[in-house]
């Protein structure tokens, strides 16, 4: 049995936390935000949770980077590995435009075109530098007010491809902004872009300074049962 701390933060965190405690390890999560589910032990530190820990398991948001690297600081020498879907590639007919940062997709979007963005919400105010008109969307409701040119876009996923096209065209979308976060529930803006003939700027993940990566929890404990 190994002490795992389960680094949390996305829709992978409780597949992999209950596949690794039904293997028979102790697992406990730190999560990066508020918890997203209370059903596995939670530690209340990063620091306790990595307290006699034998693996560190990273599944948060792929541009979470901040918890990421704090637990490589405070745990150098524990094996680590990160579990990710894979990021998206392109078909021959996609227009699309990788960059490294928001900074560099802002600048890389087409001049005065009206850009439907799926950044997050903290990327607002660098979005309003656009010299267009900026839709960016927003999976939660709040009351923030955006800055000027951009327009908060509330719903509440999974999206299909038909409801994306349909909303590209009723806000007479040019352009298509988001991060590469791979999987199969936030593509289809993608896939409506490349049927509308949209370019696409995409934001490509950062370095996870994790050497192992798996996609999912059977690969997990494939990669685990090889060691």
């Amino acid at each position: 049995m190994t002490r795992v701390l389960v680094l949390g933060g996305s829709a992978l965190t409780d597949d992999v936390g209950h596949a690794l405690k039904s293997a028979g390890h102790d697992v406990s999560v730190y999560w990066s935000r508020g918890p997203m589910s209370a059903v596995l032990p939670m530690a209340t530190t990063l620091r306790a949770g990595l307290d006699g820990a034998g693996l560190l398991v990273d599944t948060t948001h792929p541009f979470d980077d901040t918890l990421r690297g704090l637990a490589l600081a405070f745990a150098a020498d524990v094996p680590r590995v990160r579990v990710g879907r894979p990021a998206w590639t392109p078909a021959p007919q996609d227009r699309w435009t990788e960059v490294e940062d928001l900074a560099q997709a802002v600048a890389a979007l087409p001049s005065g075109a009206r850009v439907f963005a799926a950044s997050g919400r903290d990327s607002a105010e660098v979005l309003a530098h656009h010299d267009g008109p900026v839709y960016l969307r927003q999976l939660h409701h709040h009351d923030d007010v955006p800055p000027v040119g951009c327009t908060f876009v509330f719903g509440d996923g999974p999206f299909d491809v038909e409801s994306e096209i349909t909303l590209f065209q009723n806000l007479e979308i040019d352009a298509l902004l988001a991060r590469n976060m791979g999987g199969v529930r936030g593509f289809p803006k993608l896939a409506a872009a490349r049927t509308l003939g949209l370019p696409v700027v995409l934001i490509s993940p950062p370095e996870t300074g994790f050497e192992i990566h798996v996609p999912d929890a059977g690969a997990l404990l494939d990669w685990l049962g090889s060691l």
